[in-house]
């Protein structure tokens, strides 16, 4: 699974976002926006981005969200790259400004590849906000490096992620989607691409790559719909 450069201004996880404010009207709004055109490693703002496990890597330009074998099937893998600085969704009753929200979008380019002689799909991949920089323990699998066995489900998980699904689990209506999670991986809200043309991973020797975007509303606390355009088709 990679993120390649996109032709396009582009970010990928935790890498943009618009602090917005509800009223007072006085309270200043500060914005924010990191391009990313690669991530290469002399890309200054690539030294921003948190590899949080071993199986993540930054190669040929591309984010690798696990490792890849050419020899054996990547199993029992997950990983996180995000963005290393933090920032609020909201303010708290403590704050100076408690009514003052956090509002964000992101856009990405992805590839997801099946192998040849690996007949077996990964399970996905996910844009993730998270509380923190942690790889959840056994976080592989159907649990797509968000939760595992014990925590998932837990309120405090404090995730919101959008997941592009492509392994059906007992709990997905199929093995080609996208669904909105949150704190669990059982999603909140599914499509289906397949009605719609798309094809998360095509077959062997094809590559598709996909542009996402993802946009939160602080205010109105709303995920909007995530919208996929087929850049290429190989």
């Amino acid at each position: 699974m990679e993120l390649p450069a996109n032709p396009i201004p582009a970010v990928v996880l935790l890498l943009s976002f618009l602090a917005a404010a509800a009223p007072p009207v006085s309270a200043r709004l500060k914005t924010c926006t990191i391009t990313y055109d690669d991530f290469k490693n002399s890309n200054s703002n690539t030294e921003k981005l948190y590899l949080a496990s071993n199986d993540s890597t930054l190669a040929s330009g591309a984010i690798h969200a696990t490792l890849e074998s050419d020899y054996s099937p990547p199993t029992n893998q997950s990983g996180r790259i995000l963005y290393e600085k933090s920032f609020k969704l909201w303010e708290g009753r403590n704050d100076t400004y408690s009514d003052r929200v956090a509002s964000f979008n992101t856009s990405f380019l992805v590839i997801l590849n099946q192998k040849i002689g690996f007949p077996t799909p990964g399970e996905g991949l996910t844009f993730v906000v998270a509380p923190d920089l942690n790889l959840p323990p056994n976080s592989f699998g159907g649990y797509l490096g968000l939760t595992n066995f014990t925590t998932d489900g837990n309120v405090s998980n404090q995730i919101i992620a959008i997941e592009l699904d492509t392994f059906k689990e007992d709990f997905d209506p199929d093995s080609n989607h996208v669904g909105l999670n949150i704190n669990s991986v059982v999603s909140k809200n599914t499509t289906s691409l397949t009605p719609l043309g798309f094809e998360l991973v095509p077959p062997y020797g094809t590559h598709n790559f996909f542009n996402v975007w993802v946009q939160y509303d602080g205010i109105k606390k709303v995920v909007n719909r995530w919208n996929f355009i087929s850049i290429i088709a190989i």
